[in-house]
């Protein structure tokens, strides 16, 4: 999904914040339409880590729901508008 090794910051600010690698994946995998069940097999992460993830990201992105936040994600240029399935627009760093 992601490289863990770069960072990656939102092209229009929202606050200080930039994504984690984690949550760089994580909202490739809800872009692609993914549940939360199926992301955490795939990251080898917690059904609940998934949901506190995407709800950190939708608080930032000031996002309501999944679709909003992968939206805003497209309109903030985070998620990339030329690849399936959706990929990161830069690469992120912890």
């Amino acid at each position: 999904m992601v490289n863990d090794q770069h960072r990656c910051e939102v092209s229009q600010p929202v606050g200080d914040w930039a994504l984690s690698s984690v949550q760089g994946r994580i909202l490739e995998g809800v872009a692609a339409g993914f549940s939360s069940g199926r992301l955490s097999r795939e990251l080898h992460l917690s059904s609940k880590t998934i949901d506190y993830h995407v709800r950190v990201m939708s608080d930032k992105l000031q996002a309501p729901n999944r679709v909003s936040l992968v939206s805003r994600a497209f309109v903030l240029q985070i998620l990339r508008t030329d690849s399936w399935p959706p990929r990161m627009a830069c690469e992120t760093l912890d």
